[in-house]
């Protein structure tokens, strides 16, 4: 019984701002800038050099190459050209960037500092991503109350944004907070009925909850909707087992076996149910594949239940 750590929560969100341009730009700028929005971005590179080439100063064309960089994941060439727009200007902005570098780097203190800054210079706070920025620090600094909090400020200005909720949904769960747990995931689930990880981590919830009912039907759900998925029918047959729902587990378990053939675990938990319904013959033959199959665990049950004394 575990939660599933979603990817966006261990990933930080790079803001993805239309530049708009003004009419005094160059070309080449425009020819960065439109490539980058394409999602291009080597070619952003490419035209940001060359109108670099024609003028070093160029505002437009350092801060595109720095975001342009930052997508690609190379922050020290990220780091040179917001490090040269700082020169020349007093942009909000380069705040903003410094800090996805340091993130990147995870340098979440000081990336945590250049937001704080970000936030001090821009009064409007226009760039909202920051807010879900501080709360990823946070949580990689262990501050989960802070986590918390700006994941809150973030979510009151994108309200359907899933990925958040999830988030907000799993720290309220990580500390201990179980109700809001599951009312943050219920409204994951009313936006994306089908979504893994809510399903899967309000069925833990209602487990510490001791609503096993509940649990077990989340855990159905999510065996309807990924069906070739051996880890949801493994926690469900265990989830079944526990509640003496001996029937529904085996057929759990005999799903897993017909994805997995060498599943262990699933011959053995198979063999100990039939074991409880008095299936003696067939739980052995689970408990002597088991074995050969390296649970040694199943010895002692064989010993025990299937040789003739």
């Amino acid at each position: 019984m575990k939660r599933s750590v979603i990817k966006k929560f261990i990933l930080f969100l790079i803001a993805v701002k239309s530049f708009s341009c003004s009419p005094e730009i160059s070309v080449l700028v425009k020819n960065a800038i439109d490539s980058y929005n394409e999602g291009k971005y080597l070619t952003t590179l490419f035209f940001s050099e060359q109108a670099l080439l024609e003028n070093p100063e160029d505002k437009d064309a350092l801060l595109i190459a720095a975001k342009a960089h930052l997508k690609l994941e190379e922050y020290e060439n990220a780091d040179n050209y917001i490090d040269r727009l700082s020169l020349l200007s007093d942009n909000p902005e380069i705040f903003f960037i410094k800090s996805q570098i340091k993130i990147g780097l995870e340098d979440y203190e000081t990336a945590l500092i250049y937001l704080i800054k970000y936030f001090e210079k821009d009064s409007k706070r226009k760039n909202e991503l920051a807010y879900f920025n501080i709360a990823y620090c946070y949580y990689q600094l262990g501050n989960y109350e802070k986590a918390l909090e700006n994941y809150l400020m973030y979510s009151n200005l994108n309200p359907k944004d899933s990925e958040t909720l999830l988030n907000i949904a799993y720290l309220y769960g990580y500390m201990g907070s179980s109700d809001s747990s599951v009312a943050y995931y219920n409204k994951v689930l009313s936006i994306d009925s089908t979504n893994f990880n809510a399903l899967n981590n309000r069925s833990v919830e209602y487990q510490i909850k001791k609503n096993y009912k509940l649990a077990i039907a989340d855990l159905e759900l999510l065996s309807q909707f990924y069906p070739e998925n051996t880890d949801v029918l493994m926690d469900l047959a265990k989830l079944k087992i526990k509640e003496k729902k001996y029937f529904g587990a085996i057929n759990d378990l005999t799903k897993v076996i017909k994805l997995d053939s060498l599943n262990a675990e699933a011959y053995f938990l198979r063999g100990k149910t039939l074991l409880d319904l008095h299936r003696n013959f067939s739980a052995c033959n689970d408990f002597f594949k088991a074995g050969e199959l390296g649970y040694f665990e199943a010895y002692e049950m064989i010993r025990i239940y299937c040789l003739k004394k």
